[in-house]
């Protein structure tokens, strides 16, 4: 993976518009995110626009309507931790793949008062992009189907498929999740071990280029 932009991302993050965004991003984490539990995310266009702060719930932020705002052609992802660090969840790196987001992901920690930037490879997005956007179609036409069906019988069927198709889906997000964080933390090597990565990402956070993935530090803001 290019080394270009991990060395290069935390001085791009002080480009005057970018920073006075991120400083927003910041305070709206801390006055009304750290009380409500709500994330927060905004992105840079590859054309150069920056989208509006979006917010979202206590279980994340989906940023598809920003995303689309830049007609899915994205340099950088900001969004926010309000009540934990910076370091990247394993379903931000999913993120960050799945949307193939051009220079970084960045998230801002409340609790630490930091900001991290992460990127997958574009290896790493060619390999498992194409499979996940597979499983999810599937899903979606079954689903479809299913919503349409009329006839009990067909409908009881499709509805198995279905079943099986989402379970197909999830295990291929957890093949995805573990794959990264295990080139971060090489303990971490089966989907049972996942639930530590939480606590190994607040006890050792690991910072630099893992192969399919890197972590930058960019300190406070």
């Amino acid at each position: 993976m290019s080394n270009n932009y991990e060395q290069e991302v935390c001085n791009i993050l002080k480009e005057t518009a970018i920073h006075q965004k991120l400083k927003e991003l910041k305070e709206r984490t801390k006055t009304t995110g750290h009380i409500t539990g709500n994330e927060f995310a905004f992105d840079v266009c590859s054309d150069g626009r920056i989208t509006e702060i979006i917010e979202g719930g206590v279980l994340g932020v989906n940023p598809d309507v920003i995303h689309k705002e830049c007609n899915y052609q994205i340099d950088l992802s900001f969004h926010s931790h309000p009540t934990d660090n910076s370091y990247p969840s394993s379903y931000d790196f999913l993120s960050d793949m799945d949307y193939r987001i051009r220079i970084a992901s960045c998230v801002y920690g409340a609790k630490d008062d930091k900001v991290t930037c992460y990127r997958t490879s574009d290896e790493f997005k060619n390999k498992f992009k194409p499979i996940l956007d597979e499983a999810s179609q599937e899903y979606l036409k079954l689903d479809e189907a299913y919503e349409r069906a009329t006839d009990l019988k067909e409908k009881s069927k499709l509805f198995e498929q279905k079943w099986i198709a989402q379970e197909k889906y999830e295990n291929i997000i957890d093949k995805i999740r573990l794959n990264i964080v295990n080139n971060i933390y090489p303990n971490i090597d089966n989907i049972d071990k996942m639930s530590t990565y939480d606590s190994y990402k607040d006890r050792d956070p690991k910072f630099g280029n893992f192969g399919d993935v890197w972590i930058k530090d960019c300190g406070k803001i």
